[in-house]
């Protein structure tokens, strides 16, 4: 069972319990919705009897199988659901489009009643607890991560009902990250970098403070500075919260009216940092302020006549750059990691401070980890492990050159002669974060 198709599962389920808030019974748009909900539950049930859906400590397991990629991605509906009193969803195979538009309008709250001897049964909690915990539990970072997400979560809610920003959590937010990315440096990166979100949620600014801080720890930064950098990274964006979110969204040439709400967002941010924290945060709103001006000076908005940027502003715009290029948009498809780091490469000196560009690709490696690479026998792998010389990495054939995909792909030592095209998950139905944390995999 892959783990794309639990993903497009949920979020099918998310849309088509907003569609219920959003519009009437019969409206071609939730149709179209519950269409898309049926289609996925299909497939994700696909020969089995049935598949149930557990909720357990933050944390979403199917059958058995922990899903810590879900877990943080759809974190939203899994409150959704616990504030429903759900802790299982039981979905038997030929699930039916009514009894699965009675769970959406139950979600939903429209009055909605979920038949015992439906097509979708609520609590019969066929696993127990400690068949659950036998699996696995959400790392510490995950749950520091997805802390981070609700503190965001916050801060936008209290922005956009013009409460003003209380950010004074932002401090403890990072230490808390901090304190993980310091005990797990490689899982921390790797859950910094591997990705299936939209980058106008949260995610993105979470990841950039990860990799800022990866980057302030390898450049030698102690405790405080990291902490400091951590806070500016992590609130980069948070002047995007008063762009409307079409604009954040749209799919074309942004107009000049669009194009000075987005370059509104550097001073917003700066502005409700130093509102929302009070003193002591005046270089995280420095970094909120420059993170797009360019080290050549030549962006947005104008700093005026400094010599250069404030190191963390510096170190901000290429996690920044980095994350965004990576990350799937409503608009664009997500660019391989190594794709990415040519391009942060070609604007070093330019957009980039060169120096800390190097040190950046230095970490992450020429192809990162969940890079998926055709090789010269035509399979298709997968990067679990960027190598530290430049040459090898540990990676796991993923798809055949047949076309099979492997549920139990074994490690092996790949080196780089033998990659001759890189891979977009799109293209092969691939989920690198899935396929890099699977728990099938002996990685030494």
């Amino acid at each position: 069972m892959s783990d794309k198709a639990t993903g497009d599962f949920m979020g099918a389920l998310r849309r088509a319990v907003a569609n219920v808030h959003l519009y009437p019974t019969g409206h071609p748009q939730g149709e179209v919705a519950l269409d898309m909900l049926a289609e996925t539950t299909a497939t994700l049930v696909d020969a089995e009897d049935s598949v149930v859906l557990s909720l357990m400590d933050n944390a979403f397991y199917l059958d058995r199988d922990l899903l810590p990629q879900a877990s943080l991605e759809y974190r939203d509906l899994y409150h959704v659901l616990r504030g429903h009193g759900l802790d299982s969803i039981t979905i038997m195979s030929g699930a039916t489009l009514g009894d699965l538009a009675e769970l959406a309008g139950f979600l939903a709250e429209d009055g909605s009643d979920i038949p015992a001897d439906g097509t979708i049964r609520l609590n019969e909690r066929p696993y127990n607890r400690s068949e659950l915990i036998k699996q696995a539990s959400l790392s510490e970072i995950r749950h520091s991560y997805a802390t981070s997400l609700d503190f965001l979560n916050g801060v936008a809610e209290s922005m956009t009902e013009d409460d003003g920003a209380d950010i004074t959590a932002a401090v403890w937010t990072v230490e808390q990250l901090l304190e993980k990315v310091l005990l797990q440096p490689g899982a921390s990166l790797l859950l910094s970098t591997l990705k299936t979100h939209d980058e106008y949620t949260f995610y993105h600014s979470i990841n950039t403070c990860m990799l800022a801080v990866t980057v302030g720890q390898a450049i030698g930064l102690d405790n405080d500075q990291l902490v400091q950098l951590g806070v500016g990274a992590l609130l980069h964006d948070l002047g995007k919260i008063r762009v409307p979110i079409e604009v954040i969204q749209y799919p074309g040439r942004l107009d000049d009216a669009m194009w000075k709400e987005i370059q509104r967002h550097p001073h917003e941010g700066a502005q409700a940092i130093l509102a929302g924290s009070g003193e002591g945060q005046e270089i995280a709103a420095l970094v909120a302020l420059e993170h797009h001006a360019r080290f050549d000076l030549a962006g947005y908005p104008t700093v005026g006549r400094r010599e250069r940027l404030h190191l963390y502003s510096r170190i901000t715009s290429i996690c920044d750059v980095y994350d965004a290029l990576t990350t799937r948009r409503s608009y664009k498809r997500a660019l391989p990691p190594a794709t990415a780091l040519k391009i942060i490469v070609e604007n070093a000196g330019s957009q980039l401070d060169p120096d800390l560009v190097q040190v950046f690709v230095s970490i992450l490696g020429i192809f990162p980890a969940g890079s998926l690479l055709r090789l010269d026998t035509g399979d298709i792998a997968v990067v679990l492990v960027a190598g530290q010389d430049g040459e090898t990495m540990q990676a796991a054939i993923a798809v055949t050159a047949a076309g099979e995909h492997l549920s139990a792909p074994e490690p092996f030592q790949l080196t780089v002669d033998r990659v001759r095209d890189l891979v977009l998950p799109d293209e092969v139905g691939l989920d690198p974060a899935s396929l890099v944390e699977s728990p099938h995999l002996n990685l030494t």
